[in-house]
Parts: C-alpha cells; sequence; structure tokens
C-alpha cells in the first residue's frame, strides 16, 4: 500500500531509530536494584564530583497522597530512573526529566540530540535530559565513544565532548579521541586510564544492561517522565509532551508537593521492569494520524472563503510560540488558496501559560462584537502585551467598545466558552499540545512547514468534486 505524502511525513519519527539485531542483545532480568550502578571505582579513578541534582532520585522516598493526580495520558509510564552520576544536562530542579539511551554512532541518535539542544533554551527552568549510554554492537567505535564521554564527564567536559562525538561519529578512533583530549585541556594520564577501568567500562556496561532488561532494542529510546518513545522525535512532538507533563506537575504542585518531590513522584506511579511498547499512535501524544475527525466548526467565526474546499482548524493557545509561528504559515495559505480555504480557532489556553487565560478571554470579548480575528491577529503579534491595561490597548486597536469589552472579559460565561473550547479540542480532538490543526478532519500537530499543509491540502483537493 502506497502511503500518503503528508502521513508518510508524519511517519517518519516512529522509524527513524538506529535498531540492533534481537540474537545479538538478549533480555536480561532487571537485579531489583534501582536506580542501577556498578560498585565502587577502580584504584586510581575517581567517580564525577556529584553536582547538587536538585531533585529527589529515590523514589521511595515519597508516599503516595497524590499518585492520582498522575495519570498516564497518551502512554503508560514506566521506571526508568538514573543516578547522581549519569550526565545530564537542564534545569537544576526540573518538572520535567527526559532519559535517554543513545549511541553515538548512530545518525537518529544525533538528530534527537539536536532537537533536544534547541528546546532546552524554551524551558530552562524546568526540563533536564539525562544521557543513558546504549552503543549498539553494529557501531565498532560506539562503546569507546561512550567511555570516552564518561571519562570527560568525570573531569566535568561531559557537554563539551558530547556534541564533538557526534559530529565525528565516522571515526571515534583512540587517536582521534586522544587528539580532542589535548583540546580540551582534559588530563591525559588520567584520560588514558579511566578510558579502561573498571570503573568506565562498567559504567557503560551497567546502562547497556538496564535499558536490555526494559526492552530497549533501539536508538535513540527516550522517556518523558517515564513516558516511553522510539526513535528521532520531531521538536513539535516532543514540546507537546513536555507541555503536557509540565501541566500534569503543576497539578502536583498546586496540591503541595514539593519542586523536588516531582521526579520521584512520577517514578513512584510509574510502571516497574520490562517496557511493554505501544502501538505509533498510542505512544504519540495527539490525535490518531490516519483518522478522519469530525469538525467542531458550527459558530466559530470564520476566516476566508465563503464556500470552503478546505477548512482548517486550529486549536491554539495565544502565548504559545509555536502557534504564533503558525500564523505565518496560516496566512501565506490564505493568500495562495483564496477561493478554496478556511481557518476556525478553538481555544486551548495551557495550564503552565500563566498568561494565556487573559488573552483568551480578550479573544472571546473580541468575538462578542464580530473582531475575532483583528484581536487574533494582535495577540499574536505580541505575546507580551497580557495586563488589563495593555489588553485594553489592543481592544483599542480592534475598534472595539471598551465598555462592553470590559464586562465581557469579567463575565463568568467567557470562562465557560474558552473551558468548553478546550473540552473539544481535547476529548473529541485528540489534541494534547499547541498548535493542533485539521484539515478536512485530518490531524496536524506543530508548526509544521507549509509544504506539510500542501501535501495534505493538494490530497483533498483532489478528491473533492
Amino acid at each position: 500500500m502506497r502511503l500518503r505524502p503528508a502521513l508518510l511525513l508524519l511517519s517518519l519519527a516512529a522509524l527513524l531509530a538506529c535498531r540492533q539485531p534481537p540474537a545479538e542483545l538478549p533480555i536480561v532480568e532487571p537485579s531489583g536494584a534501582e536506580p542501577s550502578g556498578i560498585g565502587s571505582p577502580a584504584v586510581y579513578v575517581e567517580a564525577p564530583q556529584a553536582l547538587d541534582p536538585g531533585p529527589i532520585l529515590d523514589w521511595t522516598a515519597v508516599d503516595d497522597r497524590l499518585a492520582e493526580l498522575i495519570d498516564a495520558t497518551a502512554s503508560p509510564r514506566y521506571r526508568i530512573d538514573y543516578d547522581v552520576d549519569h550526565p545530564w544536562t537542564g534545569a537544576s530542579s526540573p518538572l520535567v526529566t527526559i532519559v535517554v539511551f543513545y549511541d553515538y554512532q548512530c545518525p537518529y541518535s544525533r538528530r534527537l540530540a539536536e532537537t533536544l539542544a534547541a528546546l532546552l533554551p524554551d524551558y530552562r527552568d524546568s526540563l533536564r535530559v539525562v544521557w543513558r549510554q546504549f552503543p549498539l554492537p553494529m557501531h565498532a567505535e560506539a562503546e569507546l565513544g561512550s567511555r570516552f564521554a564518561l571519562a570527560a564527564h568525570a573531569q566535568g567536559q561531559f557537554e563539551a565532548i558530547h556534541g564533538w562525538l557526534f559530529e565525528n561519529a565516522s571515526s571515534l578512533s583512540r587517536a582521534a579521541l586522544e587528539r580532542q583530549t589535548g583540546a580540551l585541556g582534559l588530563d591525559p594520564v588520567r584520560m588514558q586510564v579511566e578510558l579502561d577501568s573498571e570503573w568506565i567500562t562498567g559504567r557503560v556496561q551497567s546502562d547497556i544492561e538496564f535499558g536490555r532488561a526494559r526492552t530497549i532494542t533501539s536508538t535513540p529510546t527516550l522517556f518523558v517522565n517515564g513516558r516511553p518513545f522510539r526513535g528521532a522525535q520531531t521538536r513539535e512532538t516532543l514540546d507537546a509532551t513536555i507541555q503536557e507533563e509540565l501541566a500534569v506537575a503543576e497539578r502536583l504542585l498546586a496540591a503541595g508537593s514539593d519542586r523536588r518531590e516531582i521526579w520521584a513522584r512520577f517514578l513512584a506511579a510509574a510502571e516497574p521492569g520490562a517496557v511493554a511498547w505501544p502501538t505509533r499512535t498510542s505512544q504519540t501524544p495527539g490525535p490518531d494520524p490516519d483518522k478522519r475527525y469530525a469538525m467542531p466548526i458550527k459558530g466559530l467565526p470564520p476566516r476566508g472563503a465563503a464556500r470552503p474546499k478546505i477548512e482548517i482548524l486550529m486549536c491554539g493557545d495565544f502565548d504559545c510560540p509555536y502557534c504564533a509561528r503558525s500564523t505565518a504559515t496560516l496566512a501565506e495559505l490564505q493568500k495562495r488558496h483564496k477561493k478554496t480555504l478556511a481557518i476556525y480557532f478553538r481555544h486551548m489556553p495551557l495550564a503552565f501559560h500563566k498568561d494565556a487565560m487573559a488573552a483568551h478571554r480578550a479573544a472571546v470579548a473580541a468575538d462578542n462584537q464580530g473582531q475575532f480575528w483583528a484581536m487574533f491577529d494582535l495577540l499574536y503579534a505580541d505575546q507580551k502585551a497580557r495586563t488589563a491595561a495593555e489588553l485594553e490597548d489592543l481592544a483599542k486597536q480592534a475598534g472595539l467598545d471598551l465598555k462592553q469589552f470590559r464586562s465581557d472579559v469579567a463575565d463568568p460565561q467567557t470562562d465557560a466558552v474558552i473551558e468548553q473550547h478546550g473540552e473539544v479540542c481535547q476529548k473529541q480532538l485528540d489534541s494534547r499540545g499547541t498548535p493542533t490543526f485539521f484539515i478536512n478532519g485530518r490531524p496536524l500537530v506543530g508548526a509544521q512547514p507549509i509544504d506539510v499543509f500542501e501535501a495534505i491540502i493538494a490530497e483533498e483537493l483532489g478528491s473533492s468534486p
């Protein structure tokens, strides 16, 4: 069966993984000791200096009084933990932790690393990425690269060497690594000893066995607060998942959890042992890419063609940067398809965007005066204008009656409208993050390139009478 072009694009992330032959990696039963360690280091070698990681890593240290606030959402959670000696980057007190099993000679691991590096600044205070080694037998020098990374980590230089190893994955010979030792200013004698030490080789083997015991067979494999994903996930998929996890973490904080306990609480609610890998549809947050959803657009103000052949519904958040990025794409699509395309919007403010509700109230109030799309443009053009005075200034620019605007913003019915929109997006359309689009009912998640939209539009126009 030939995949539709747009569906093929959406399916690639699930395929982008380096895989190892099952026969070469037998399943090893978990030892029961979590996190997995390997004992004391060799005589000369020192373990990496442990920075204060912030979160409590021992999941048994927390009670279960808030467990009901942690739901499985789009997929189950698994107890994929780590210890103080595993390299990590990001927030010192995270609300979301991504544990990655990777291989330095796997191109898909590199692609994921680049995506995570681009994503981390957006979640500077809330996201941590932890790296666990999983060099595959088919990559001859990957295991040496892992040992070199951990030896550099012992001298506080993991981040400096991490990117270099991916960039030079085609040649990770010992001679090349020794040259890089000098370039980084690492202690060459110590590096020489540690590369082959029981401590470093044992750490790599420990990560491999930990992964095998949990049915990890390919790289990259990652767990977002314990939720499993395989392959080089897109930035939009990861962003949607992180947003969903932040909403859960905020519920825990609001219920009285200490921030340092968040990671332990997620682990305590997770399933131990091997991962029962779900299908792609259930492990990917958001709507089923193979399903055509009914378009709930009745009563929504349209933008575009009066009798459209293409209807695009956007579930959006006015404080979401990816939604703002998508508005330029939507504008260009309207220019290209003036007579055939119309756009609709449903409110889906995310809990961790604290000022989003104010913006959505302003949009509903503008809609009451027939100026929704004017306010839509103004709110996305300036995502920092969220005080009452700033929103009233936007209302003036949209030509609204300020007295009615103020009354509508304060009206409890306005919040009810926003809540109803969000329920439609999440419960009826399976939306888990913003932006999520539905093109004649066909879902598209994230700030996708215009070519992805065009591929679906072309198919829809081709099937139109």
